[in-house]
């Protein structure tokens, strides 16, 4: 018996089975809670490319990327990890103020500043995957890629975290499909946000006359 590879159901099956695997490894390697950067830059880099080029090579790609971006993704995380414990230490205190109108600006400032980080991290890891340059300018560029196509691609991003995030806290059944499959799954989505912006700003290897991306854009591109 032939399988007929184009068919919807057996897609969907082989995209269904590639995020499975991609979120385990994902999880597994975010263990030691300080390589979560180089975890989600490998996650990104999977994802990124297969909405690019399609499925194929789950774990040689995600550890090829984990170990080419390990020191920069790692760096960066500590940067926004030591980000979000001051923020969160700030909410604490604000929370257990009574200081009145005071408390709630305070508070209004630190959650204004948390999404802002959240925005910034949403490109932050992505970048570091697509993108080689010093760490200041990956910060520069996911912070300019933040505000610069927050309508409708970091918007987007946002809401589709937001909204599995939301679930998880409500719905315990959520956090079990999160640890299956859910990481991956969301990366998957906001990839293809994500790629929208990147098209325009980097060069890759056309896939010919049927290159919908790149329809004007040479053969000779180099992948970066």
């Amino acid at each position: 018996m032939q399988f007929d590879y184009d068919n919807p159901l057996i897609r969907f099956l082989n995209k269904t089975t590639d995020l499975l695997v991609l979120n385990i490894v994902f999880l597994l390697c975010c263990l030691p809670v300080v390589t979560i950067g180089a975890s989600l830059t490998a996650m990104y880099a999977v994802n990124l490319r297969s909405v690019r080029y399609g499925d194929g090579y789950v774990l040689k790609n995600f550890f090829k990327s984990f170990r080419e971006s390990f020191v920069q993704a790692t760096l960066a995380w500590l940067v926004m990890l030591g980000c979000w414990v001051v923020l969160y230490i700030d909410v604490r205190f604000w929370s257990a103020a009574d200081m009145g109108s005071v408390t709630r600006i305070m508070l209004a400032v630190s959650y204004a500043i948390a999404f802002v980080l959240f925005a910034l991290q949403t490109w932050l890891f992505p970048v570091i995957a697509k993108m080689k340059d010093r760490l200041g300018a990956q910060f520069s560029n996911a912070a300019k890629m933040a505000v610069a196509y927050f309508f409708p691609y970091t918007a987007a991003c946002l809401a589709v975290q937001g909204v599995f995030l939301y679930m998880s806290l409500i719905n315990p059944a959520m956090v079990v499909i999160m640890l299956v499959i859910g990481f991956a799954a969301v990366s998957y989505i906001c990839s293809f946000f994500l790629y929208k912006v990147f098209s325009g700003l980097i060069t890759e290897e056309s896939l010919g006359a049927d290159d919908l991306l790149y329809q004007d854009k040479g053969d000779d591109d180099e992948i970066s």
